[in-house]
């Protein structure tokens, strides 16, 4: 009798272990699903408060642009006033770019500066070019009528006579600058080199007619 009351009672302990659980369980899952619901909530606040602080930076960057804007627009200089005063001043119209007067011009185009026929002249010419450049004669170079000298040489010895006559003028001075005496001689000596240098370089024209080929023999 004993024995079958202490079955009955292990049977019956299962039972309400298994119930406590359940409960304990129900209870569990309850506590999660709030929490969750809490979370999912604070989230969406959260996203909600994040859009509004979005929001409101950008509407603040905007006006701080147009702070900006205005700002840069008062303080940009103006331009010269043009006036009219002497009404002989060409005034500028600068919202088209370019001069007032240029509208009313007749002769918008620069006229060409040859005509048509002087063209066609220089075109006819340039292609039936005649070389009307002398021979070159080297026995030209010994004209009696210039004393068998070039006019170089004749140039150079008219400005050696002038420096030369200065100097004297210069050296009989005695209040003559030593500076003035020495620049002058420098200059003579100058003409000089310059006159044996091309005496040196046309002394192949300085024979007779046919002197190269006696030169040669």
């Amino acid at each position: 009798m004993s024995e079958d009351k202490k079955e009955s009672e292990v049977k019956e302990n299962p039972k309400k272990d298994d119930g406590q659980k359940s409960i304990k369980a129900s209870k569990n899952a309850e506590a999660a699903a709030k929490a969750a619901a809490k979370a999912e909530a604070e989230a969406e606040a959260a996203v909600e408060k994040a859009k509004e602080l979005k929001e409101a930076a950008a509407k603040a960057a905007e006006e701080e642009f147009k702070a900006i804007a205005e700002e840069v627009k008062t303080e940009e200089p103006k331009g010269p006033d043009f006036s009219n005063k002497r009404n002989t001043e060409i005034i500028f119209r600068r919202e088209m770019g370019e001069p007032e007067f240029f509208l009313d011009k007749e002769d918008r185009f620069p006229k060409p500066i040859l005509s048509e026929a002087e063209k066609d002249d220089i075109t006819r010419k340039a292609l039936n070019y005649e070389d009307t450049t002398p021979v070159y004669d080297p026995q030209n170079i010994l004209d009696e009528r210039y004393g068998g000298t070039t006019n170089y040489e004749t140039g150079i010895t008219v400005l050696g006579d002038e420096l030369q006559a200065k100097l004297d003028r210069l050296k009989n001075d005695p209040d003559a600058l030593t500076e003035d005496i020495e620049r002058v001689e420098q200059d003579l000596s100058y003409l000089d080199s310059l006159h044996e240098n091309y005496y040196l370089g046309m002394n192949v024209f300085r024979t007779a007619k046919g002197g190269r080929e006696k030169l040669r023999d």
